[in-house]
């Protein structure tokens, strides 16, 4: 239980991960396109997200509970605003996943607001204070050494409707230690423990519309995570939709703050628990 409960993590943070990577082209029209994506995504405050990808699971830490595979499907929707204000931004995602031989869906659900970072799932209410300001900053930091040339490969661009769509591969090497270093920067590296963690085979696209918004971003990529020397693999396919891009968004606020436990104490319960 405690790997499949990393493994979910890991997956939740992959997939929190995809919509907060930007890049550039190699292709003089995609990148003259994409350039004017960024312009504008830098300036939007708000956005409302729907996630949907399914996800094909293997490895050796299934096979020696007897399962060759397992599809799951994850769903999310995602909400924030105030994004260019780090002191007032909010932010809210619910996300359930189904998978084979569980009746029921997993639900999860987080919050950010006023300094604080709220997950509610699988019965357990965490909370842990986030300086999204300090954070956002450091990331910049961090990953300013990074050359969006030598991440990007393989890039075509074409009509789909009346919308334009640029596809691009992202390096496998550069972008698992891009991850890495976003992690670091934000403090999270410890908290999902991605050390085992290696993506790969990433191919992207992202849907322009005629106004120059970019409304959905496809993805699909290999992803497997090794833990005390077990593996488990992923192939993920899906979409990040976004909807009245441009437009304000309503962020729900958390219910009931002090019913969440303190992320230091819940760690200390649950190292006590394991040492007797």
């Amino acid at each position: 239980m405690r790997k499949m409960k990393r493994f979910a993590a890991v997956l939740l943070s992959a997939a929190l991960l995809c919509p907060m990577t930007a890049y550039a082209d190699n292709s003089d029209d995609a990148r003259a396109l994409y350039h004017q994506v960024e312009e504008k995504q830098k300036a939007l405050t708000d956005m409302n997200a729907f996630v949907d990808f399914k996800i094909s699971v293997g490895g050796d830490m299934l096979e020696e509970a007897g399962i060759d595979s397992m599809n799951m499907r994850m769903e999310m929707n995602m909400k924030m605003n105030h994004m260019t204000d780090p002191q007032q931004m909010k932010y809210m995602v619910y996300a359930r996943t189904t998978m084979d031989g569980l009746q029921e869906p997993v639900i999860m659900s987080a919050y950010y607001q006023d300094g604080w970072y709220y997950v509610d799932t699988m019965g357990q209410k965490i909370k842990m204070p986030m300086d999204v300001s300090a954070i956002t900053e450091q990331t910049k930091v961090s990953t300013l050494t990074f050359d969006e040339d030598d991440l990007l490969s393989n890039f075509r661009l074409w009509d789909e409707g009346e919308n334009k769509v640029v596809g691009f591969v992202i390096e496998d090497d550069k972008m698992n230690e891009y991850i890495q270093t976003v992690l670091s920067a934000a403090g999270m590296s410890g908290l999902t423990d991605l050390s085992g963690l290696d993506i790969s085979d990433i191919q992207c696209e992202y849907v322009v519309d005629p106004a120059g918004n970019c409304v959905k971003m496809r993805m699909k990529l290999d992803m497997s995570v090794t833990d005390q020397g077990q593996t488990v693999t992923m192939k993920m396919d899906g979409d990040i939709g976004i909807a009245d891009p441009g437009q304000p968004v309503e962020v729900p606020s958390v219910q009931d703050p002090a019913s969440y436990q303190d992320m230091a104490a819940y760690l200390g319960e649950n190292t006590q628990a394991a040492g007797q």
